[in-house]
């Protein structure tokens, strides 16, 4: 171990699995950006340097602890368990002291929880009434500008990815009478019926169907089934 590292190797890992037990049981009251942070160091820390491909289907989750990970570069794995408690301790200094009062069915975190910082209606944006779901908002809007439903955000999506992407049946359907195009593509080449395949939504991939969506390959010679959560690969 490095000899600026705080603990010896026995501590560290003893404290370190503390650690990750008691982030469990709080990721709920984190941000993304402090969730994403400790999830690229319990990687780093568990496994070493990033060693799997990037994401060759788009997903923002998947693409962001991805890039995370990668981030970390070579760091060597104790460096990466004392960031990781140094990380925990920043945010909550008192969190040992908590998990030696408290009781609780310890489960190790192993992924990033499908987590996003809340913002206030007054802040929200159409793409964020679109993740949503919140389909009179969306009405709302789009009825003011319809431009709205065919311009890419910063990502490479359009508006049909992010609702095929969350599931969101009805908002798809008032996209397309707005003029989405059900075969639209975003900048890795997806189309909404890959975003739904990943993601097993099945209300959104026969209604995709049933409307024209066509089995399409992405950028990466990919099409949705080959990228479907194996629950809807039948319907495809």
């Amino acid at each position: 171990m490095a000899e600026n590292n705080d603990f010896d190797i026995t501590d560290l890992e003893k404290t370190f699995d503390k650690a990750t037990k008691y982030v469990q049981t709080v990721a709920s009251e984190l941000d993304s950006e402090q969730l994403l942070n400790l999830y690229s160091m319990y990687k780093q820390a568990t496994v070493g340097p990033c060693n799997i491909s990037k994401p060759n289907w788009y997903q923002v989750q998947a693409k962001q602890k991805w890039e995370a990970w990668k981030s970390l570069g070579e760091m060597d794995q104790e460096t990466a368990m004392n960031n990781y408690i140094c990380a925990l301790t920043k945010i909550n200094p008192t969190w040992e002291t908590d998990v030696a009062t408290e009781s609780r069915a310890w489960t190790t975190v192993s992924r990033l929880p499908n987590t996003e910082k809340e913002l206030l209606d007054t802040d929200k944006t159409f793409l964020d009434w679109v993740k949503e779901g919140h389909k009179e908002k969306v009405q709302e809007i789009l009825l003011k500008n319809s431009t709205l439903t065919n311009i890419l955000d910063e990502d490479g999506l359009l508006p049909i990815h992010w609702a095929a992407d969350r599931g969101h049946v009805a908002i798809i359907e008032y996209l397309i009478q707005h003029g989405a195009n059900v075969n639209s593509r975003d900048i890795d080449g997806q189309t909404p019926l890959h975003y739904a395949a990943s993601c097993g939504h099945v209300d959104v991939i026969r209604y995709l169907l049933s409307v024209g969506a066509e089995s399409m390959e992405d950028n990466d010679g990919m099409k949705p089934k080959d990228v479907a959560d194996e629950k809807v690969v039948a319907i495809l």
